[in-house]
């Protein structure tokens, strides 16, 4: 797994290539873009890309026009409708939906947030998403942006994920992300929503919200993926 700031994460499942949220656009709503965008030839195998809402911070169809053809875009039902240019295919889950795939199974599950683009209203009725990726040695729950709310515990104590990617964005913060990340149960936590997008003059998060409350609280349990840094997936699942 493979940190490309924000919330997009790279995840390489013995070559089965699954990838989150990737927005590269150089100025998304009020937000100035400090880094590169990762030349397409790195994710020229991406098979699956996981959309957990509408935002334009985690949605681009600009972005994901440069990935294949043949890539399959996940998203929930309000989401779509910004991607009816895209010549990827688009298949909308709600809560509870499954695909089988090469690397396994992704499980669409709910998130506390605002699902359309410019919606403020938050609720976890389907409109956003977060996903569960099941492999048969490792189990992965990218939790999308989210409020703190029971289905995060739901999705732990169900899945059992071996790895969280957290967003710790302004909806998820301080103890609040704490609660979250040990409501899951997951032995490792990867914070994301930082890294990639400044304000104008103002310089991109250099390190996750919150970071020193949630290496203090979180212990070795947080794991702090800097841009570009990877992680080897377990060879084996890490809770029973």
């Amino acid at each position: 797994m493979t940190f490309w700031g924000h919330a997009c994460c790279y995840i390489d499942i013995g070559g089965f290539v699954i990838v989150t949220d990737p927005v590269f656009d150089n100025d998304p709503f009020l937000r100035d873009r400090k880094i590169p965008m990762p030349p397409p030839a790195n994710y020229a195998n991406a098979r699956i890309i996981l959309i957990s809402h509408a935002h334009d911070d985690h949605l681009s169809p600009a972005s994901i026009a440069t990935f294949p053809d043949s890539c399959l875009v996940l998203c929930p039902e309000p989401s779509a409708q910004y991607l009816t240019e895209i010549r990827q295919p688009v298949r909308t889950m709600k809560p509870g939906d499954s695909i089988e795939c090469t690397a396994g199974r992704i499980t669409a599950v709910a998130a506390h947030h605002p699902g359309t683009r410019w919606s403020l209203d938050a609720a976890a009725d389907g409109r956003a998403l977060g996903w569960v990726i099941e492999t048969a040695r490792t189990t992965i729950y990218y939790t999308g942006d989210t409020d703190l709310f029971p289905g995060i515990g739901v999705v732990g104590a169900k899945y059992a994920p071996d790895i969280v990617i957290l967003s710790c964005s302004g909806h998820l913060e301080g103890d609040d992300a704490v609660v979250a990340a040990r409501g899951t149960g997951a032995p490792i936590v990867i914070p994301v929503h930082w890294g990639a997008y400044g304000f104008l003059f103002v310089h991109e998060r250099r390190v996750p919200r919150n970071s020193d409350r949630l290496r203090r609280e979180l212990g070795s349990t947080l794991v702090t993926l800097p841009v570009g840094g990877s992680l080897p997936l377990p060879a084996e699942h890490l809770r029973h």
